[in-house]
């Protein structure tokens, strides 16, 4: 048991030093996007429909490594009987790893709720509908100068909805890749 327990305390000691702080030094919050526009046309017919979905990130890295990161999704159809537009919010938890030069990989999960689901690049939903998530994130940052960084994140989702209320709700598993910019001040 004695070495199992100065086992852990190395770990978590190894572990602090290696985050020891925020992608950029002296830089408190962050601010990240990205942008996913699809087109659809069915082959059985003649219309088309245009999609544009927008997450916004804001972290704040409150100690060392660790950041909290709220997210809107919005999803807005763009043209012809394309939908009601849709939201999807997620509160997630990072931890980012300091490393000697400019890739810092984090990792993380988090919680959502919202009126849309997002999927393929799209929100599908509409009011009245409820969706909610749990999930994993990994990720990694290429930071550039002392601004800004390119990110690409890896989520693996498990959502539950619930499309009509006389029905028993529904669950599935969605896994998304996003690839974005990220500001830090």
């Amino acid at each position: 048991m004695k070495k199992l327990g100065v086992f852990l305390a190395v770990l978590v000691f190894a572990g602090v030093t290696f985050a020891g702080s925020q992608p950029v030094a002296g830089k408190k919050f962050e601010l990240s996007t990205a942008l996913s526009f699809l087109s659809v046309k069915a082959d059985d017919s003649e219309e088309s429909y245009s999609y544009l979905s927008i997450p916004v990130r804001f972290g704040w890295f409150v100690w060392k490594g660790l950041e909290i990161e709220p997210e809107a999704q919005v999803f807005i159809p763009t043209g012809g009987e394309g939908g009601d537009t849709t939201y999807f919010l997620l509160g997630k938890l990072l931890y980012n790893f300091k490393t000697p030069g400019p890739l810092v990989p984090f990792i993380g999960g988090g919680v959502g709720y919202g009126n849309g689901l997002p999927i393929f690049g799209i929100i599908e939903g509409g009011s009245g509908e409820k969706f909610t998530d749990f999930c994993g994130v990994a990720g990694v940052r290429y930071v550039i100068g002392n601004a800004a960084a390119l990110r690409a994140e890896y989520r693996f989702n498990r959502y539950s909805w619930e499309w009509d209320p006389l029905i028993e709700k529904e669950k599935g598993t969605v896994h998304q890749i996003f690839v974005g910019l990220s500001l830090f001040f």
